[in-house]
């Protein structure tokens, strides 16, 4: 087993006649060692017996200052037997300086912490939320510009100064869909972008705090919380984002070039409004045309893991949908590797659909708005029943006992989709 013994090296006297406190590791018949920030004087020192010339430690204020460590160290060892004995003196001595960096607060690198645990994320069930995760740990990235992000430097006036940072247009540097670096200008967050950006971040932090601090033990690594002090508060009203039946048209029927990223994003808006609002990461998993028959049935992504039924949904394949399945379903994926980088083209495209009709500010979550509005405001139908229409209803222990009937969905979306045809008629 292992051993660790306060210790200094008679050989590395310095030129001012003191000796560095070194913690020695004796492992597999070889020593390695730890320095700390502790020296001694010859004074504080002695031999190990009468017939020796090893100096050893005498003085008990230094000793007193070590033993703890000695004991975290002695503990750890302890607890990973196993492991001690499939490694090198030297590769323990790292182990234990490990140990020693995460216990110290400012040694605690944030960013690593985020790294990993948005790597957990995307290979968990709830792999669609380390997006937006990914999002605030690259903008921290952009704002630090450092390697190493200590965790003490997310405090309040950090918080402060940081959303300052996000209200403000920025020059962004990123690698697109196809590993090209491209700089673009990001526009300054929204009141709800806020939100949900410094709601993200704190959510990481949260994470943090568990991981390094075990109240039940009393180990605390990271002391201050600097969300007591700064409120991210509730979440905005979000504006409605509906558009008139008028503006819809004049997107679907843009003449935009062939096989761009334009006319994907227009695409694959219009068969979003055609399924009920389905969302761009349901899109991306659908099976290739040829597969999908009269219905699509699926479980939408963004809420599977949150309902107890799973957010299934069966969604008519009408005849204005059709052709975009044959020509975007089962091949987004090898187009682009993740939802992320669909997500991405999207958004580019949408730009330049919004600069080439006119119309400002179109985004694909705009095509769920207006199922919502015009199933309400156009086509009279119940708030209840464009929420079982946008499959925003978990279903309760009384649903269990009622058949599903898709009729009541089915008429929605007739609905919905027949005032683009009325409206060209009229």
């Amino acid at each position: 087993m292992a051993t660790v013994a306060t210790s200094i090296k008679k050989s590395d006297k310095k030129s001012d006649g003191t000796w560095n406190v070194k913690v020695r590791i004796w492992h597999n018949s070889k020593a390695a060692y730890i320095d700390t920030v502790h020296y001694v004087t010859l004074k504080q020192l002695g031999k190990k017996s009468k017939e020796s010339d090893t100096l050893v430690i005498k003085d008990k204020f230094i000793l007193d200052r070590i033993a703890p460590d000695l004991k975290k160290y002695r503990d750890w060892i302890s607890d990973h037997s196993e492991l001690i004995d499939k490694i090198t003196a030297g590769q323990l001595r790292d182990s234990l300086v490990s140990l020693d960096k995460h216990n110290k607060p400012d040694q605690i690198d944030f960013l690593e912490f985020c790294n990993n645990f948005i790597s957990a994320k995307q290979n968990s069930p709830k792999a669609s939320s380390a997006r937006t995760l990914a999002t605030v740990r690259n903008s921290l990235m952009d704002y630090f510009r450092l390697p190493f992000i200590p965790i003490t430097e997310i405090n309040f006036n950090f918080l402060k100064s940081y959303e300052l940072y996000l209200r403000q247009d920025r020059e962004l540097t990123r690698r697109n869909h196809s590993g090209n670096i491209r700089t673009y200008i990001q526009k300054g967050l929204s009141d709800s972008g806020l939100h949900n950006h410094m709601r993200d971040l704190r959510l990481l932090f949260n994470e943090a705090r568990n991981i390094y601090n075990d109240e039940d033990l009393g180990t605390i690594k990271i002391f201050h919380y600097p969300f007591k002090k700064y409120k991210v508060g509730s979440a905005p009203v979000t504006a409605h984002r509906d558009r008139p039946v008028s503006e819809i048209i004049k997107f679907r029927d843009a003449d935009l070039p062939p096989n761009s990223r334009a006319e994907l994003a227009r695409d694959l808006a219009m068969l979003s409004l055609y399924l009920l609002g389905m969302n761009a990461a349901d899109l991306y998993e659908l099976p290739t045309g040829e597969k999908i028959r009269e219905r699509i049935d699926y479980n939408r992504a963004k809420t599977r893991n949150k309902r107890k039924d799973k957010a299934f949904f069966s969604v008519k394949v009408i005849r204005e949908a059709r052709p975009l399945l044959d020509k975007y379903a089962g091949k987004l994926q090898q187009r682009y590797s993740t939802r992320e980088g669909l997500n991405q083209a999207l958004d580019e495209g949408l730009k330049v659909v919004s600069q080439a009709t006119n119309i400002p500010g179109i985004d694909f979550y705009d095509m769920r708005h207006c199922v919502g509005t015009w199933a309400r405001r156009k086509c009279g139908y119940s708030k209840d029943d464009v929420a079982e229409a946008l499959n925003q209803t978990d279903r309760t222990v009384t649903d269990t006992y009622i058949a599903q009937d898709w009729d009541l969905i089915d008429s929605i979306q007739d609905d919905v989709v027949k005032l683009l045809s009325n409206y060209s008629k009229d």
